[in-house]
């Protein structure tokens, strides 16, 4: 594998939000880290030639560092790894020690453990749009019968075909564009023991969706910029069955009007919305 470089510039918690909107509206893909022992985050992007990095230096200052392949997945302390509940089904952790993993099973019976460590693909479950994606994958899977299959757009670390999986669904379809991050959800689905039932596509959703399937989805998740989602919209119509859950995130509380708006023209109109922060998931269904 080839050396990627890390822009990376430290923040202020009460900062993140404002950096995050930043980035979002000017379609910079990046990870936030909680240091451990420092009241400071650090916001990231990756890159792969020193070039792209030292460009977002240039706009937002910061530094550039070589990451070489060894030092792509971050050893996370089991003491201080963060642990998010979904629902009363999922437990989310950072860490995936086998120990720290089986304790968390313990002290939750009933509810599956979710390992996903900190990696270079986006969706370790800590990010509000990807927590309150998972929340909205619980309530549609309640509402399914079996077999059920659902597609995966902006699939990133892989958890949402992950947790669908472990939800009783017969099939996920988990699409990326980004080939690194396919690698991550690929290793992920083998880690959970449910490789065989996702089916990892490389692919750019602008150019797959025009060509449908011969069968639609029960379940659309696509968590992605609010311009992606507002394009991507008019083509989901023969991928979703009528009545099958539309779950879209990635766009902030500003945007949400728009994305509502555009749902709603295309026959998915919104019903549910979960806001953390400035962020926003919504679920519907197709009319």
């Amino acid at each position: 594998m080839e050396n990627l470089f890390r822009w990376s510039k430290l923040i202020e918690p009460e900062e993140e939000s404002t950096w995050e909107t930043r980035l979002v509206m000017d379609d910079i893909m990046f990870s936030t880290e909680k240091l451990v022992s420092r009241k400071r985050c650090r916001i990231s992007s990756y890159c792969e030639t020193r070039k792209q990095a030292e460009d977002l230096k240039s706009r937002y200052g910061g530094g550039v560092t070589k990451i070489v392949p060894e030092d792509w997945e971050p050893a996370i302390d089991p003491e201080t790894a963060r642990v998010l509940r979904i629902r009363d089904r999922f437990i989310v952790s950072e860490t995936d020690d086998g120990d720290a993993v089986a304790k968390l099973g313990a002290e939750n019976p009933g509810r599956e453990i979710l390992s996903f460590p900190p990696q270079l693909a986006f969706g370790t479950g800590g990010h509000p749009t990807t927590a309150n994606c998972l929340r909205l994958l619980v309530d549609a899977a309640e509402r399914q019968s079996a077999p059920w299959r659902v597609l995966d757009l902006g699939c990133g670390s892989g958890i949402l075909s992950v947790a669908a999986a472990k939800l009783g669904a017969e099939k996920a379809v988990a699409v990326e564009f980004d080939r690194m991050a396919l690698g991550y959800a690929e290793q992920n689905g083998l880690r959970h023991d449910v490789a065989d039932r996702i089916d990892f596509m490389h692919a750019d959703v602008l150019e797959m969706l025009p060509d449908p399937p011969e069968i639609a989805f029960d379940v659309v998740a696509a968590n992605l910029f609010s311009d992606l989602l507002i394009e991507i919209l008019p083509l989901l119509g023969d991928w979703l069955k009528p009545g099958g859950d539309l779950i879209l995130s990635g766009f902030l509380t500003s945007q949400a009007k728009q994305v509502n708006d555009q749902a709603k023209k295309c026959g998915f109109p919104l019903d549910t919305f979960l806001r953390r922060g400035k962020w926003v998931a919504a679920a519907g269904k197709k009319s």
